[in-house]
């Protein structure tokens, strides 16, 4: 057990490397202040928390000159008031602060501009996607073990990296917020188990923790946190046996969840320091519009984004949904369920395709979530001689499929919602 332990670590560990060497050498010929930047636009909105935090203070007269315009107006600094105003919020920022730090301290030494966005500090962000990216798969492999072979276990996360827009999530786009949320996901996926084993303040406050930190860092997150009510149910009395188990730890469960909520203090005291009021709605005019008429048919195949379109991948993984909730396990439902929920959500946002991203970004972090499910039908159907060969095909067209667009991809769709013939040119390139 231990040695086939290490061993998974080593192959993770030659993973992290891996990925290092696909994002420098990716990002190579980057410039700076474009949009082929990792610090720019919405990534420099989630980023800006570490400059106010370690060197400007929340005045914008401190920072660079037109820094907001060099980074593609991901923020925007009010003369003004002399304050900076970011709609996003800090969870992600949290996360990245080791690497901001240790880039920040090497600055100097290396010949750069310690001022929060040199070049280095793009380094940093680099580091930081591959190992939080590294990490979940890691956790949820750990996790898949425990009701899969070893085989599935580590193969369903690579899966997911090679097939999906996780990876560029994590080698294109490391400054936005979906690899962080992805790794909070599986690391509640992860705890879950641990949770519900024995009463430990330990797994409490650590659960509680990365619950909080994954709100903060993309609200709709916190549906996440319904996770140990499903893991692990055959049927109702299970079901309540569950809530009778969590009642019984009720004051373990408050205390952890009123002690985590210090992890939000830093985005309360931004909050206040920019409106006067702890809780505020920062996205203004941004809501959710097509709550009526949701875009579900967009979100899903659309040219522009679509879920499926570019990550055909999920449309296996609902096939094994299908198949956990015939074998009436409750996470399959819960999977189903939450697929529903999550793109009604999504489609009823006024922009449903979320700007420039590549595929249905929204959805990345949930990817930990279908990993299960994906384990289920690869561990039913590899039995199965003629199943098998089916579905090691369509998985591979999809791995595919993924990498042949993301490698040619300039960052946005630049055809209409339901424009083949751009979405085709992707396909050629």
């Amino acid at each position: 057990m231990l040695a086939s332990l290490k061993k998974e670590k080593y192959f993770f560990v030659l993973l992290f490397l891996l990925c290092v060497f696909l994002t420098f050498n990716k990002h190579s010929k980057d410039k700076e202040n474009t949009y082929h930047g990792v610090i720019w636009a919405d990534a420099a909105g989630y980023y800006v928390y570490q400059p106010m935090w370690f060197i400007y203070g929340n005045h914008a007269s401190n920072f660079p000159d037109s820094i907001e315009v060099k980074t593609g107006s991901g923020f925007q600094l009010d003369f003004v008031n002399n304050k900076v105003n970011t709609k996003y919020y800090c969870g992600t920022a949290i996360l990245e602060t080791p690497f901001f730090l240790i880039s920040h301290a090497l600055a100097k030494p290396f010949g750069f501009e310690p001022d929060g966005f040199s070049k280095i500090y793009s380094f940093g962000l680099f580091f930081s996607g591959i190992f939080y990216c590294c990490m979940g798969l890691f956790l949820l492999s750990k996790f898949l073990k425990r009701h899969f072979s070893s085989f599935i276990s580590v193969a369903t996360p690579l899966l997911f990296l090679a097939g999906s827009n996780l990876y560029y999530y994590t080698i294109d786009s490391p400054g936005m917020s979906h690899v962080y949320s992805f790794f909070l996901f599986c690391s509640i996926i992860y705890l879950t188990p641990l949770l519900l084993s024995k009463p430990n303040f330990k797994y409490y406050i650590l659960f509680f923790c990365c619950l909080v930190l994954a709100a903060l860092t993309r609200p709709t997150n916190i549906l996440i946190g319904l996770f140990p009510l499903f893991y692990s149910i055959k049927n109702k009395n299970d079901f309540f046996d569950r809530i009778h188990y969590l009642i019984k730890n009720k004051m373990l469960l408050l205390l952890s969840a009123l002690l985590s909520l210090l992890i939000a203090i830093p985005q309360l005291i931004y909050w206040y320091s920019k409106t006067g009021n702890f809780i505020t709605y920062s996205y203004g005019n941004e809501t959710f519009s097509f709550w009526k008429s949701p875009k579900f048919l967009e979100v899903w195949f659309s040219t522009n984004n679509g879920l499926f379109t570019y990550t055909p991948l999920i449309a296996i993984c609902l096939i094994g949904i299908v198949l956990m909730i015939k074998q009436k396990e409750w996470l399959g439902f819960y999977a189903g369920i939450l697929f529903l929920i999550i793109s009604y959500i999504f489609a009823s946002w006024w922009n449903w395709w979320f700007g420039c991203a590549f595929g249905a970004r929204s959805f990345v972090e949930y990817y930990a979530i279908f990993c299960i499910p994906l384990a289920y039908l690869l561990e039913s159907t590899l039995k199965h001689k003629y199943y098998r060969y089916i579905l090691i095909l369509a998985i591979a067209f999809c791995c595919y499929l993924n990498m042949d667009m993301e490698y040619y991809y300039d960052g946005c769709f630049y055809g209409d919602t339901w424009d083949m013939k751009s979405y085709l040119k992707l396909l050629k390139s």
